[in-house]
């Protein structure tokens, strides 16, 4: 074969036609005939809705249809929850609100204009008569008894609650002779793309078929709940992703617009396009991360772990989205991490509030039990006067226990861990960075009147889920090969690992390959892009289709040859006659053999293709160490990070490039997570921070160069080996982040058990009087 391209640092190959401004998002398109939609949004966060009046809106010039759930539903339907809970209650949304609203934002009718301008326009002049109710700003707040009920199903304002434990706690905490407590808490904040979402959708007049185009990541499983929840047959649906503009998991759900759009389509026999504004996107998209962690954690005198428990907290928001339970569940069995703990306890509950709902954002519950953890083992640390690495290290997880049973099951997955060596990783990162001299340098630094701090964080990251992913590779008469993908990246550079792969296995060139994705047209059955699935999923159905078509091939050659397969042999993407080297066959010679009247083996189907389907529920799990220094400005606790480090195992890496863009791209929203960035509610329910004037994102500016050391633990559960590594950067750097800023203030006595550390808090912690 020729050059190699697995582990090759290949240019992405996607990148061309969005610098060249030729890549057509979904506001970029436009079909004859097209109106534009907008919605009334309700101002208040809970309220009866008594009446709605549109004639006034109906009356703009322009203005084409007003329309309610009434006008569109007669039995409207509501949005599933996909991964179920046995305790799980019906708390779930309509397209369009019916009665009560329980967010500001949520959308009550929809206006249909001839251009966005007009819909908004008269969206004014929708008269809706609400009923202010009492709101619940907060999941304290929602299970005080007495406090008001947002869904009759669920008591106390729980949606759901659950508990996960193995081993033998009380006799762990009996034994132990140090319990460390704590309470962490966690800020709500969500991924800001640089696209919002949007959606156009528009029936075809012949067939009466639906076309959907829209800003997501799972388009086949788009279409199958589209088809679903609006009564028709899932054939008659066809969902395209165009480019996406950035997703990190918030455009992993069913939107009630995602509903409304198409269902207004159906009835005006139009074609209609949403697009969100930065506000709607602010208000209504998913949120994340807000959870609260009890916890408690039993060690011996030499800091051995003997146990932990506590109870979670989750805030889902006004009602259960499709993947609402996905956060909390991931936590709960997340949190004891890459560190042996022989006996754990822990309950989730997840608590309605009159806020936005709840679903996966990069990392998916993966920060908020790293965070919890990490703080924790650095509290342990300080109160038993052992150093934060030592103490970690005293407790990972050996690399003799893999594959390693965490005896917990997530609604992912059941949690094995793979392969790794979790303590080299550790020692790794601590020599690179020089741990010993960075203490030393701390201590002069602090009489000098400089806090600077380090911050460690060992994570564990699920790293893709099945149960499947499809892929189909052809090859045409001119030797040019098409892979066809029911993932549906949004920037990740999957096209290009994905031509890696096959370039690899066919021995062709990278430029011979194109990639083609997210089409339900193009492909019956994919699943999509989120969870650090594509690597591992659609890599692997890559893989195995482009063996499939290498086979199909070198028996094809020795048919034509009047040989055996065994006196087959590929070089420079040609198939040759073993000794005979005048005697071979390009990949485009025998593309047109495989073409239907060509000379093909008895029994042998036409056409120089294969389809595969990846199938599996066992995941790998990718493994990683952060360790970052800060310097924390006493006057007015401003936070300077001036190093980051990260050793990773992903696994074998298709593109080291690529693996690297996705650390970074992560530790910058974990690091706005930890720093900045927060969606704060006041009191009544109203959202302080819906515009990029108020909810601060992290720039350049904040972030320093990230020096990225690379381990590698072949996964045995896939046949490419990788591992997934798109969520790690975000897992992590929330902890480290913050370990750091308590680290430079520990000595002041201060502890930090919240997020994001903005100055002001930080100056705060410094000032507050010692308790």
């Amino acid at each position: 074969m020729g050059v190699k391209m697995m582990g090759a640092r290949v240019q992405r190959i996607e990148d061309p036609k969005l610098l060249r401004g030729e890549a057509h998002f979904v506001d970029d398109l436009t079909l004859p005939g097209m109106l534009h939609a907008a919605f009334v949004r309700s101002p208040h966060a809970h309220a009866r809705v008594r009446s709605i009046e549109t004639a006034a809106a109906k009356a703009v010039p322009g203005v084409v249809a007003v329309l309610t759930l009434a006008d569109l539903w007669g039995q409207a339907p509501k949005i599933p929850v996909l991964p179920v809970v046995d305790s799980l209650k019906p708390c779930l949304q309509r397209p369009l609100a019916l009665d009560r609203v329980r967010y500001v934002g949520e959308a009550v009718a929809v206006v249909v204009a001839i251009d966005r301008a007009h819909a908004e326009d008269a969206v004014d002049l929708v008269e809706v008569n609400y009923e202010p109710l009492s709101p619940l700003p907060s999941a304290e707040k929602a299970m005080v008894e007495g406090a008001v009920r947002l869904h009759e199903a669920a008591a106390g304002n729980v949606a759901a609650r659950w508990t996960h434990e193995y081993g033998d706690v009380v006799g762990a905490f009996a034994r132990a002779t140090h319990v460390v407590r704590e309470r962490f808490k966690m800020q709500r904040y969500t991924g800001v793309p640089l696209e919002t979402r949007g959606i156009i959708a528009t029936t075809e007049p012949v067939s009466g078929d639906l076309t959907i185009w829209i800003s997501g990541q799972w388009p086949h499983t788009q279409r199958a709940l589209t088809a679903a929840l609006l009564g028709i047959d899932e054939r008659q649906v066809r969902v395209v992703q165009p480019e996406v503009g950035g997703g990190f998991g918030v455009k992993v759900d069913i939107y009630p617009e995602d509903l409304v759009i198409p269902m207004v389509a159906m009835r005006l026999k139009r074609p209609i396009k949403w697009i969100e504004d930065r506000r709607e996107h602010f208000l209504t998209v998913v949120h994340a991360r807000e959870m609260a962690f009890d916890l408690e954690l039993a060690l011996a005198a030499d800091g051995q772990i003997l146990g932990m428990r506590g109870q979670i907290i989750s805030d889902q928001g006004g009602y259960l989205r499709a993947l609402g339970t996905v956060n909390a569940s991931l936590a709960v069995t997340g949190l004891p991490g890459p560190y042996h703990v022989p006996s754990y306890s822990a309950e989730v509950v997840c608590v309605l509030t009159n806020k936005s709902p709840c679903s996966p954002y990069r990392g998916a519950g993966g920060p908020e039990a790293t965070y919890a953890r990490e703080r924790l083992l650095d509290v342990a640390a300080q109160e038993l006067r052992i150093d934060p690495a030592e103490l970690r290290l005293k407790n990972l997880i050996p690399p003799e226990s893999m594959p390693y049973d965490t005896q917990l099951v997530s609604l992912e997955a059941h949690h094995v861990f793979d392969s790794g060596d979790f303590p080299a990783g550790l020692r790794q990162a601590l020599e690179k960075v020089d741990y010993a001299g960075f203490r030393q340098r701390q201590t002069a630094a602090r009489a000098e009147g400089r806090l600077l701090g380090i911050g460690l964080c060992a994570y564990i990251q699920i790293a893709a889920v099945g149960p499947y992913e499809s892929a189909e590779v052809r090859v045409d008469g001119a030797g040019k090969v098409t892979v066809v993908s029911g993932a549906a990246p949004q920037g990740q550079g999957t096209g290009t690992a994905l031509a890696q792969v096959v370039a690899d296995q066919l021995d062709v060139p990278l430029d011979q390959v194109s990639v083609v994705f997210a089409d339900t047209g193009r492909i019956p059955f994919g699943v999509g892009t989120y969870a650090s699935r594509n690597a591992v999923m659609a890599g692997s159905a890559t893989m195995l289709a482009a063996q499939t078509v290498r086979k199909k091939a070198t028996e094809l050659a020795a048919h034509l040859f009047e040989a055996s397969a065994e006196d087959i042999e590929w070089v420079d993407g040609a198939a040759q006659l073993v000794g005979v080297p005048g005697k071979s066959m390009t990949l485009a010679a025998l593309g047109k053999a495989a073409a239907p009247g060509g000379s093909r083996p008895e029994g042998m189907e036409a056409g120089l293709e294969a389809r595969h389907y990846f199938e599996t529920n066992t995941v790998p799990f990718a493994f990683g160490v952060h360790i970052v220094q800060v310097e924390v400005e006493p006057d007015t606790g401003d936070v300077a990070v001036d190093r980051y480090l990260v050793v990773n195992d992903c696994g074998r890496m298709i593109n080291p490039m690529i693996v690297e863009g996705q650390i970074v791209g992560g530790i910058a929203q974990g690091l706005g997570g930890a720093l900045l960035e927060e969606l704060v509610y006041d009191e009544q329910g109203q959202m302080l921070a819906a515009n990029l004037l108020d909810y601060q994102l992290p720039t350049s500016l904040d972030l320093p160069d990230v020096e990225i050391h690379h381990m590698e633990s072949p996964s045995p559960v896939n046949p490419l080996g990788v591992k997934g590594v798109g969520e790690g950067g975000a897992i992590a750097a929330h902890s480290a982040v913050a370990n750091a800023v308590a680290d430079a203030i520990a000595h002041t006595g201060a502890r930090v058990t919240e997020t994001p550390l903005r100055p002001a808090t930080v100056w705060k912690l410094l000032n507050a009087e010692p308790a």
